[in-house]
């Protein structure tokens, strides 16, 4: 009675262990030395030359692993990675889908994490820009700055002539009771006025184009 015994499959050339196995002996050279010359541990490239590409590494390694050899042994890795990709088929379908399809699920995984950091990016320039937006609007509608020096307020004199000192923004225009009084170029201004018996008012405006006016009022009272 015979007996049938089961075998594995085989494709109809070379397997890829036996391409690399072949390579390397044609070139007399040791695998030990091989894993040293490369940088890939040593059995990593037995389990190559055994054939036993289950044993591999999941993920993208494996495959590394090969085109680091082949390239080093001066094999066309295309058609190796091919031949490769056919026996895992051959030998474990299931193996071999879990093997390359997760390579392409890593590869989005790692493709979403810049995308987000490219919206976090985006998000903050965009809150930058609008920062940088409102605190311009916000200067350019923004009444000036005014400080007056003299005179003091609710100020009591004697005197006929007043001297009106102070300072506001260097491209600001100055108003004192509706006459334009002329800044240097750091804003600051003094402005000699008449004065008559009784309570005075004084009026001081500064405004720049598009702003706001800012307007101090001082009350100064003459006595005789």
């Amino acid at each position: 009675m015979k007996f049938f015994k089961s075998n594995k499959i085989y494709l109809d050339h070379e397997t890829v262990a036996e391409q690399l196995r072949s390579a390397r002996q044609t070139k007399n050279l040791k695998l030990e030395a091989v894993a040293k010359k490369i940088n890939i541990n040593l059995k990593y490239l037995e389990l190559l030359e055994k054939g036993e590409l289950s044993q591999l590494p999941r993920g993208v390694y494996g495959k590394n692993f090969l085109r680091e050899y082949a390239l080093f042994l001066g094999l066309d890795y295309k058609k190796l990675a091919e031949d490769f990709e056919e026996e895992i088929n051959l030998a474990e379908p299931k193996r071999q889908k879990e093997l390359f399809s997760k390579q392409v699920i890593k590869k989005r995984y790692l493709l979403a994490m810049p995308k987000i950091v490219k919206n976090i990016l985006i998000f903050l320039i965009v809150a930058v820009c609008f920062v940088y937006l409102g605190y311009r609007v916000n200067k350019i509608i923004s009444p000036p700055l005014l400080i007056i020096d003299s005179p003091a307020a609710n100020l009591t004199t004697d005197q006929t002539s007043l001297l009106v000192t102070g300072r506001t923004e260097a491209e600001a225009s100055l108003i004192i009771n509706g006459q334009t009084v002329l800044t240097d170029k750091n804003g600051g201004f003094s402005q000699t006025i008449s004065l008559k018996n009784g309570i005075n008012i004084i009026t001081i405006t500064a405004n720049k184009k598009n702003s706001r006016d800012n307007t101090v009022i001082r009350q100064v009272l003459v006595k005789e």
